[in-house]
């Protein structure tokens, strides 16, 4: 009998994560990136570095990139990356402070309302089309909870 020797090589995943910054307006939070002159603008994004959560992930990477704080509320999707062994995690998040720092690869920060959004990559404008409902009723039961129209 013959023997089939099967070999594992352990996985290696590049995770990425991608935060949706949604206010109680329905307003979304965009970067202007330097780095993307074909279309600047674009949700906060990163990756996950070894020691940590996505969630953690896209709070660091929004601080870092413009000393603005959040948090991650929820997991909305993960998807395949448009690379080969990425994956993209997709988050929920709310803005809950800090001072705004540009740095290096953010030059502006504004928020947009999800009718009256700039070009986006395909793949970020696809999301926010997919989710536009959810993100809706996120905004809503925002205000409801607070009384009031931003935040």
């Amino acid at each position: 009998m013959k023997r089939l020797a099967v070999g594992f090589h352990e996985a290696r995943f590049f995770v990425g994560v991608i935060g949706v910054v949604i206010d109680s307006d329905a307003r979304v939070l965009l970067f202007r990136h330097t780095y993307r002159p074909f279309a600047p603008w674009g949700l906060p994004s990163g990756h996950v570095r070894p020691d940590e959560t996505p969630a953690q992930a896209i709070v660091r990477e929004i601080n870092e990139e413009t000393g603005l704080v959040a948090e991650s509320e929820r997991i909305l999707e993960i998807r395949a990356g448009r690379r080969p062994q990425r994956l993209d995690v997709w988050l929920l998040c709310r803005a809950t402070g800090g001072t705004l720092l540009l740095g290096a690869e953010v030059d502006e920060v504004r928020s947009f309302a999800l009718d009256g959004l700039p070009d986006l990559i395909a793949e970020q404008k696809r999301f926010l089309a997919e989710y536009r409902a959810a993100l809706l009723a996120v905004a809503a039961a925002r205000r409801d909870q607070t009384g009031s129209t931003s935040g």
